[in-house]
């Protein structure tokens, strides 16, 4: 199956989406000059992490409001990267690939996460979703990769599970991951 070491990065990784992690620990003043040469260099899961772990409990308010922006964005997305990563190693371990009805799944997921937005404690919400999704959205058709398809399954079956009780949700999409610590 999928078992590559950073998926990821197969799937997600993109300079622009680093020099948006390194834009937003600069903004918030959570990366010194001596971080910022390694981060340059580490996986982009690490980049996503580091992200994650420096601006989980930042406060944004001395920010400007483009530099808010910036910075929940960073966190929502490197947030949800991690998680990603976990569905992806949860779907390989169980040996499950692309499911049947992921066209329906893509619908559901794309509607719930588009309902989510600009709702208080969401924020950062849109870029994060747009981001992954859409790349899910990209790597699940039937002419990309099986390993490619079923890491976006896993994905999309993980954006599900926040919806696990909404009408349309199906239990076959459910997936257990943990949040990033």
């Amino acid at each position: 199956m999928f078992k590559i070491p950073d998926r990821v990065a197969d799937l997600f990784g993109d300079h622009g989406i680093r020099v948006e992690f390194e834009r937003a620990l600069i903004a918030a003043g959570q990366l010194e000059s001596y971080e910022q040469k390694y981060f340059e260099v580490c996986s982009f899961s690490e980049a996503a992490r580091i992200t994650y772990r420096q601006l989980v409990d930042f406060d944004r308010a001395s920010l400007t409001d483009e530099q808010q922006e910036l910075v929940a964005g960073a966190k929502a997305l490197a947030h949800r990267l991690i998680t990603a990563g976990y569905a992806i190693d949860a779907a390989a371990k169980a040996d499950q690939g692309v499911i049947d009805d992921w066209p329906q799944l893509l619908a559901f997921v794309q509607q719930k996460c588009a309902a989510r937005v600009g709702l208080p404690g969401h924020e950062g919400w849109e870029r994060c979703f747009t981001y992954i999704i859409g790349r899910c959205e990209e790597v699940i058709q039937p002419s990309r990769l099986p390993d490619d398809r079923g890491a976006a399954s896993a994905v999309l079956r993980h954006f599900a599970s926040f919806f696990p009780r909404d009408a349309g949700f199906e239990r076959a999409w459910w997936i257990e991951v943990p949040d990033a610590d």
